[in-house]
């Protein structure tokens, strides 16, 4: 057993009894948690654009990427409809089946506009029957052809469409989220590259509604674009559609940190909108997607060592982050950022140290327990907290387990620390020596805490020895 801390009485110490555990800290190692981290932008523009896919070879599963979380599929409701009534997931079903089984997981966007008609890409993302059936449309000079998102006959396809998405995955454990992408160009709520229409807000509002309905048990990520691009619009009304994605339990994501123009437009770490991630953070995790990577190493003000992009994952409380590119020659050239970002995306959780004497049998006792997080952002999860009282007699193996029922880690914010208050019933636990150890669990899988290997033991820390008298 590795040598315990002895109680701490310094001038520092936030209480009397007060078991100070920073030296069994840990904040180098990279923690592989769940529901957080980055993620790789698989499927980038439907399925006829392979783009930085066709680069990855087979067998590789990048499981040396520090804190690589899911995959990231971006493809057209054309690829999957190409027949009215009839669904072909068989491709997601491959790519999920085989990243699966390596323990990625996934998030989601459908859509229904590609800007370029080239070889490469779908010219329908909006099935061609779709248009056939009355749907109205807009045709431009380079033979894409864009929807108009809020045409009923549209709206009627397309809602079948989303019944069918959902039913197919709104119950996949594998599914992380799934991002708000039938309106605009390439999903991304805008529609630049198109008609440059301001569309109203009550379509907007059917977009977000559409999500919502056929995920109920999925987090929906509305992008800040579906707002910012109503430049035109009064606040007002931008700021009723915000609460409506609020009132629906939405979170944020953006898809272009660090473009040229935001560079030169908007503050330091490129956000357009950063009090719009402010109020939906309170909801549901936030995704922040850099820019096509190679594009902004050309640009000395857009990359600056990667500053900006680190600015921007703290100032929205980012839980996840992903590029478009290939994630090998992003790991070569970036090892430490990479590091970096991966430990603080979402929750980063600390153990500071106990407010604790020694426990009386027979009877309840409240221990203090100091928990810090070093992350970006709180956690969307409840994990269960468990104290653990493991006899230190080996011959005796007397171990007592404890629920702690008022722990709620989803209130631990960025950068503070909570003392949680641990109720122990001790009615039935015989006297002696015990070692007292804590873990977090999502059902049995542990949560991995910045705390020194040694400590470990599968899922929970061993921080101190105690008497129960």
């Amino acid at each position: 057993m590795p040598k315990l801390p002895r109680p701490y009485y310094g001038l520092y110490a936030p209480c009397e009894n007060y078991l100070d555990l920073e030296p069994m800290q840990d904040d180098k190692t990279v923690l592989k948690n769940p529901h957080k981290g980055w993620y790789w932008h698989y499927i980038d523009n439907g399925y006829g654009r392979p783009a930085y896919r066709k680069e990855h070879p087979a067998g590789d599963y990048l499981e040396d990427f520090p804190g690589l979380n899911h995959l990231y599929l971006r493809f057209d409701w054309g690829d999957i409809e190409k027949e009215e009534g009839k669904y072909d997931w068989s491709y997601i079903d491959q790519i999920m089946n085989e990243w699966g089984a390596k323990g990625y997981r996934f998030s989601f966007r459908i859509c229904t506009y590609e800007c370029a008609a080239s070889p490469e890409s779908i010219l329908y993302a909006t099935p061609k029957w779709v248009y056939e059936a009355g749907a109205n449309k807009f045709e431009f000079e380079n033979g894409c052809i864009e929807p108009d998102y809020g045409d009923p006959v549209f709206l009627e396809k397309l809602e079948n469409f989303m019944r069918e998405y959902g039913r197919k995955f709104n119950n996949d454990p594998r599914v992380e989220f799934v991002d708000i992408g039938t309106f605009g160009t390439w999903g991304e709520g805008h529609t630049v590259w198109s008609t440059n229409k301001i569309h109203p807000e009550e379509v907007i509002c059917k977009h977000i509604l559409l999500h919502a309905k056929y995920f109920p048990d999925k987090y929906i990520l509305l992008n800040d674009d579906m707002i910012g691009h109503r430049e035109v619009c009064p606040e007002e009304e931008k700021q009723r559609i915000m609460e409506y994605a609020k009132t629906l339990g939405c979170g944020a994501r953006d898809d272009s940190i660090c473009v040229a123009m935001y560079c030169e437009k908007f503050g330091y770490d490129t956000i357009r909108s950063p009090r719009f991630f402010d109020q939906l953070a309170e909801n549901a995790p936030v995704d922040i997607e850099f820019e096509h990577y190679h594009s902004v190493l050309q640009n000395p003000k857009a990359w600056r060592e990667g500053l900006p992009f680190i600015d921007s994952l703290r100032r929205t409380k980012a839980t996840y982050a992903g590029f478009h590119g290939y994630p090998r020659p992003w790991l070569e050239k970036f090892p430490a950022l990479t590091e970096y970002v991966a430990n603080r995306l979402g929750y980063w959780f600390f153990i500071e140290g106990l407010r604790i004497t020694p426990l009386q049998s027979g009877c309840s006792n409240v221990i203090g327990v100091y928990f810090t997080n070093r992350g970006f952002s709180h956690c969307y999860q409840d994990y269960k907290c468990r104290i653990r009282l493991c006899s230190a007699d080996s011959d005796k193996q007397l171990v007592y387990t404890f629920d702690a029922e008022s722990v709620d880690c989803r209130r631990w914010m960025p950068n503070e620390t909570v003392c949680e208050q641990i109720r122990l019933d001790l009615r039935n636990t015989k006297p002696g020596t015990y070692l007292l150890e804590l873990g977090l669990f999502e059902n049995d899988t542990p949560i991995l805490l910045g705390m020194q290997p040694e400590y470990y033991d599968n899922g929970w820390y061993q921080l101190t020895q105690i008497e129960v008298l």
